[in-house]
């Protein structure tokens, strides 16, 4: 709809008590919480890795040395991709607005941006478990129960195969899962599970199974193991009802690139008699690795990929 006085005739007439414009409590970023937010100067980031070497070779006295070549993992290349939105309005709307309504405009293209930045991010984990969306160079999806490793050992799994509930018993399922994965040269290394994501359809139960001061659903004085253990980081942006995943927020590689922040920009348009706005932000988001990062569809049904 144009923006000129006869579309927007409720703006001009001051006998109006007033005019909501877009009233709605913006929902809270969540994508900081989930992603290493980080920049870039370049048109696009790659992320690349090698192996390091597996345990020390027990060697006789005067014995040969024993190599080890490093194994070259794989690479992940973020392309980042421009989003604008825009809106002009005739000078006359401008000038006969008797509701401050025009003029307040252009502060709505920020809400508009976060908007675009948390359904992007969060389309990461909306399309975990999905073939069609890979970042990590195994060509697998973020949570896959057939990772490959780079020096062709026996393939791992970040993901349930069962797509098993959030409850007690599968919760510590999924914290093991996530913290027992090995390197490229398949040696033990250390994640710890400390977050927990999911749907806002699932917050009570994380809510309960994290916080309860005792083993929740029992009646025995078990202590709660998970008390304190996890942040829960309820993401609106999350389509699934069921799906639920677990990271360690101090060594994932989730990543979120900045290549141009949001940029507001207004013009005029001398013939046509019109105010222009504008905003332009380039970004990409991606892993450049799979592990400290857990999930499953939580629908019962089988996986595999």
């Amino acid at each position: 709809m144009a923006a000129i006085r006869g579309n927007f005739k409720d703006e001009l007439d001051p006998a109006i008590r007033q005019i909501f414009l877009d009233r709605y409590n913006e929902e809270p970023q969540v994508m900081p919480e989930v992603f290493n937010v980080l920049s870039s100067s370049k048109d696009s980031e790659t992320d690349s890795a090698t192996t390091g070497f597996g345990m020390l070779i027990e060697t006789s006295e005067l014995g040969a040395l024993d190599y080890e070549d490093p194994v070259k993992m794989y690479r992940t290349v973020y392309s980042h991709k421009k989003y604008t939105k825009g809106f002009k309005v005739s000078k006359e709307l401008m000038e006969d607005d008797q509701h401050n309504v025009i003029a307040r405009l252009p502060k709505l293209l920020a809400k508009a941006t976060v908007r675009t930045t948390e359904y992007h991010a969060a389309s990461v984990l909306n399309n975990a478990f999905s073939t069609s969306y890979t970042s990590y160079g195994d060509g697998k999806p973020l949570c896959s129960t057939s990772h490959t490793r780079a020096d062709g050992g026996t393939s791992q799994s970040n993901a349930s195969s069962t797509g098993i509930s959030l409850t007690e018993q599968n919760l510590e399922t999924g914290r093991l899962a996530l913290e027992k994965v090995l390197d490229d040269k398949g040696q033990i290394i250390s994640f710890s599970a400390d977050k927990l994501i999911v749907p806002v359809d699932l917050r009570k139960t994380a809510q309960i199974l994290t916080q309860s001061t005792l083993r929740p659903g029992t009646a025995n004085n078990d202590v709660n193991i998970f008390e304190g253990v996890f942040k829960i980081v309820p993401w609106r942006y999350l389509t699934s009802a069921t799906a639920w995943f677990l990271q360690d927020s101090s060594d994932h590689l989730l990543n979120f690139f900045w290549r141009v922040k949001p940029e507001f920009k207004s013009d005029y348009n001398f013939d046509a008699d019109a105010a222009l706005y504008k905003v332009r932000i380039r970004f990409s988001t991606g892993w450049s690795d799979w592990r400290g990062f857990y999930g499953s569809k939580g629908d019962g049904a089988a996986y595999s990929d």
